[in-house]
């Protein structure tokens, strides 16, 4: 949840520089906003445009973290293997979409 917030912070920082941000800025800012919140990433994706539908990923990351927790505990297995996964995962997402919304949008 805690790295979801942090995600979020930092895409959204990234995306609001006064400067600017082109390029690998905007890649990378789109990717981690849209890692740490999925279904807003969706809705965007859907919409053409930033939707923030923060209480659905609060919900998403929550039951993300309680399956992620109760794998870790019947395979008895510490729970930083599968946390790291799914990161990775969230991260691949994040970078899909961004993709995504610059191929097409």
């Amino acid at each position: 949840m805690v790295l979801a917030l942090a995600f979020m912070a930092i895409g959204l920082t990234l995306i609001n520089q006064s400067g600017g941000c082109r390029e690998a800025c905007e890649t990378l800012a789109i990717t981690v906003l849209y890692a740490g919140l999925p279904i807003s990433g969706v809705f965007g994706i859907v919409f053409g445009e930033l939707a923030l539908a923060w209480p659905l990923d609060v919900t998403f990351w929550v039951v993300a973290g309680f399956l992620l927790a109760r794998l870790a505990d019947n395979r008895r297995i510490g729970v930083l293997g599968p946390a790291i996964l799914l990161v990775t995962v969230a991260l691949i997402y994040g970078l899909v979409l961004s993709l995504f919304v610059e191929l097409v949008l």
